[in-house]
């Protein structure tokens, strides 16, 4: 049981605000910086950073989920594709997680380091960087070139396994590559604590050709059952502490309902920009936890 002081509650009623804010506006859970943040700020172990941010986001991304469907901004058809997969692999990587906390640690430039937090930076990093080099990339590549907006109000989607139909107008999505990116996203989900919103919207915007503003609702659609299906799975293994999880929802719950709100203000390409400027925040803050943990910086 972790006791928390006046202090390091407001803290984390601030950060779950910030990350709230996020969630609204991009379209992402916000784990990618929560965990870390609750790790490196408040000394959380990631175990129970991860769960407690998972039930978190489960409730954040719900608000926001109903915000976006009365936007008319969610495509069902291709939220439950990927949920298929995705659930499977939030079983897989909660799985993963619990033998990494078990794997116990190794000695550095002097220091006790776990593996399981050693794993994890580097995961975080891994991923961040990612999904930040393929929406700066595709920022500028459409800064070069054409800027002009697709008409979502005749927009629709198809779906095919091996052959793209014909069918004109419509713009035909793979589905064996919807499942496997569910499978991946579900994997991470589970193991790392993240919604999987910060990979979500640069693969489907950038690798299906989805407009950007459906798939900021999409994902939220995606992330709500996953990350309560999550919340479950990690609840029974014991990585759920519900105090800290009101204490992220009193902040996040009214972040969300202001970044949601802001959303429709922002063109698709804008939001891939300033996604990429919280991405870099977060491999700051990763760098930054290694660093520490192996005895580079001293505060």
């Amino acid at each position: 049981m972790i006791d928390f002081t006046l202090l390091q509650s407001a803290g984390i009623i601030l950060l779950g605000l910030i990350i709230g804010f996020l969630s609204g506006l991009f379209g992402v859970g916000g784990g990618f910086l929560m965990t870390p943040a609750l790790k490196i700020i408040f000394n959380i172990p990631y175990n129970l950073a991860i769960g407690s941010d998972l039930a978190a986001i489960t409730f954040t991304s719900m608000y926001g989920m109903y915000k976006h469907y009365k936007l008319s901004h969610i495509n069902i058809s291709l939220g439950l594709i990927i949920l298929a997969a995705m659930l499977p692999g939030v079983e897989i990587g909660a799985r993963i997680l619990v033998l990494l906390h078990t794997s116990g640690s190794i000695m550095i430039n002097g220091k006790e380091v776990a593996n399981l937090d050693i794993v994890l930076n580097y995961c975080y990093i891994t991923v961040l960087i990612t999904a930040g080099v393929i929406m700066l990339l595709e920022y500028y590549k459409w800064k070069e070139g054409a800027k002009t907006s697709r008409d979502l109000a005749n927009y629709k989607t198809g779906y095919y396994f091996f052959k793209k139909h014909s069918k004109t107008g419509v713009h035909q999505v793979n589905i064996p590559g919807l499942l496997f990116c569910g499978l991946l996203i579900g994997t991470l989900n589970g193991m790392l604590g993240v919604g999987g919103g910060f990979i979500i919207v640069p693969l489907l915007v950038n690798f299906f050709a989805i407009p950007a503003v459906v798939v900021i609702g999409t994902s939220l659609f995606i992330i709500c059952p996953a990350s309560a299906f999550g919340t479950l799975t990690h609840f029974l293994k014991g990585n759920v502490n519900f105090w800290l999880v009101l204490l992220i929802l009193s902040g996040s719950l009214i972040g969300s309902y202001i970044g949601t709100s802001l959303t429709d203000k922002l063109r698709g390409k804008k939001i891939r920009k300033y996604f990429v400027y919280i991405i870099i925040a977060g491999i700051l803050m990763v760098f930054f936890n290694i660093f520490r943990q192996f005895g580079y910086i001293t505060f």
